[in-house]
């Protein structure tokens, strides 16, 4: 959960940019103020990549300020 529209579509920029495709989802799918980052998880993805996109997730989150 992000929360605003455009800063979910700045932080899946920043992740696409960083390998890691995460999907901003915001109205009308979601309701305003609850927009989301969307990611699809594979049972074929290696431990490292796994790892690698924690990571991603990690630097561009608090980049976005969406955590501390």
């Amino acid at each position: 959960m992000v929360g605003e529209a455009q800063q979910a579509k700045a932080c899946s920029a920043a992740l696409f940019e960083a390998g890691v495709f995460a999907q901003a989802i915001a109205f009308p799918t979601v309701p305003r103020g609850t927009a989301r980052l969307r990611l699809m998880v594979s049972a074929t993805y290696a431990r490292e990549d796994l790892e690698f996109a924690l990571q991603a997730l990690a630097d561009v989150g608090r980049a976005c300020q969406i955590i501390s």
